[in-house]
C-alpha cells in the first residue's frame, strides 16, 4: 500500500504508457521516463488502449463505451472524485457561434449522421479516416479549464477538404464526416483562419486527468457490491481515499500458490476498508497487478515478470512537468 498526502510536495498524475495510442510499457519504464517516486497499473487495457474514458494533461484520449467509474483529483488536489462518466465533445466557430457536437473521439469512423474528432494521443490506433469530409484545426494555447466542467481549448481552421486518402493531423485535430452529407456540408462550411473552441467533458469539474476502473467498490463508506463478472479470486489493484483525504494505491497479489490466490472482489472491498478507504475503485488486475517504487517493483506479479500495460497511475516529486 502506498499513502499519498497531497497536501506535501507531490503530485498524483496519470498516464499512458506512451504518447500516443497504441501505448504499451512495462510499469517501471514508465515511471523511469516519468521521473516518478512510485506507480501503479491503471485501467484494463486492451490493444494498447485504455477500456475507460481517459484524461491527461488537459488532453481526452477517447470517448469510450465501456462502463465504469473514473478516479480524478482536482487540480488543486484538494479533493479527490470517483464518479460515472458523462463524456461530451464541441466545437464552436468562434466567428458565428455555430456549435457542432462530435459524436466520437479517437473511437473509429464516422457513420452517416456523425461528425468525429481525432487527435495526436489517438496515434496510429485511431487515425483520420479515407474517403470523408475533413477540416483540420490547429492549436493556439494552452488547454484551460472551462467553467462548469470539462477543459476547452482554442484552435484555428488549417485546411478543409472532401478526399479519398485521410488528412493528416499534423499535430492539430481533424474533425471527419462522410462525404455528401449535412454534416460534411457544416465542416466544409468553415473557412481558413476561422478561430474555434475545442470543449471537452468528463462531467467532472477542476479535472485535467482521469482514468476509469470498474467494479466501485465502495461508496462514503458503504460497500457497493456493484461486481457482476471476474468476482474471483485474482491479483488486484485498487484506488481509495480516505477520510482525511489521504489517496490510497493498493496491490494484492494473486495466481500464486503459497504465496497468494488473490482476493474476491468482496474480499478486496473489505481490505480496502480496512486500510481507511471510506471510497474505492478496482482497477486492472491479473497479471497486470503491480507497483513500482523508486525503480523497484515491490509486489511479485503474477505472470513471473512485469507485463506491458497501457497506462498507469504515479506519484511525482513535485508539480507535473507536462502540464501548463
Amino acid at each position: 500500500m502506498l499513502e499519498l498526502d497531497l497536501s506535501e510536495a507531490i503530485t498524483l498524475d496519470v498516464t499512458l504508457a506512451r504518447y500516443a495510442l497504441p501505448a504499451r510499457r512495462r510499469l517501471s519504464d514508465i515511471a523511469s521516463a516519468a521521473g516518478a517516486l512510485a506507480g501503479v497499473n491503471g485501467d484494463y487495457g486492451g490493444l494498447g488502449n485504455p477500456v475507460h474514458p481517459f484524461a491527461q494533461d488537459g488532453e481526452l484520449l477517447h470517448t469510450a463505451g465501456a462502463a465504469g467509474t473514473l478516479f480524478a483529483v482536482t487540480r488543486d488536489e484538494s479533493q479527490a472524485l470517483f464518479e460515472r462518466p458523462s463524456v461530451a465533445v464541441t466545437i464552436t466557430d468562434g466567428t458565428s457561434g455555430r456549435v457542432l457536437t462530435l459524436d466520437h473521439w479517437n473511437d473509429g469512423p464516422p457513420a452517416p449522421g456523425e461528425i468525429v474528432g481525432y487527435s495526436p494521443l489517438g496515434g496510429t490506433l485511431e487515425l483520420p479516416p479515407s474517403y470523408a469530409c475533413s477540416a483540420r484545426l490547429l492549436p493556439q494555447g494552452d488547454p484551460v479549464l472551462a467553467q462548469p466542467d470539462g477543459v476547452d481549448r482554442d484552435f484555428v481552421v488549417d485546411a478543409v477538404a472532401c478526399s479519398e486518402g485521410l488528412l493528416p493531423r499534423n499535430g492539430g485535430i481533424v474533425v471527419s464526416a462522410p462525404p455528401a452529407t449535412d454534416e460534411a456540408t457544416e465542416l466544409l462550411a468553415l473557412a481558413p483562419g476561422t478561430p474555434m473552441l475545442l470543449h471537452w467533458t468528463l462531467g467532472l469539474a477542476n479535472v485535467f486527468d482521469a482514468v476509469g476502473g470498474a467494479p466501485l467498490l465502495l461508496r462514503d463508506g458503504v460497500p457497493v457490491g456493484e461486481c457482476n463478472s471476474g468476482c474471483g479470486r485474482q491479483p488486484r489493484t485498487g484506488v481509495g481515499v480516505t477520510a482525511a483525504g489521504k489517496i490510497l494505491l493498493v496491490v494484492v497479489d494473486g495466481r500464486q500458490a503459497r504465496w497468494s490466490l488473490g482476493p474476491t472482489v468482496a474480499e478486496f472491498t473489505q481490505i480496502m476498508a480496512d486500510l481507511g478507504a471510506v471510497t474505492a475503485l478496482n482497477l486492472d488486475g491479473g497479471g497486470s497487478s503491480e507497483m513500482v517504487v523508486e525503480g523497484e517493483v515491490v509486489n511479485r506479479p503474477s505472470d513471473g515478470s512485469e507485463r506491458s500495460i497501457s497506462n498507469a497511475i504515479l506519484v511525482l516529486p513535485g508539480p507535473d512537468p507536462d502540464e501548463p
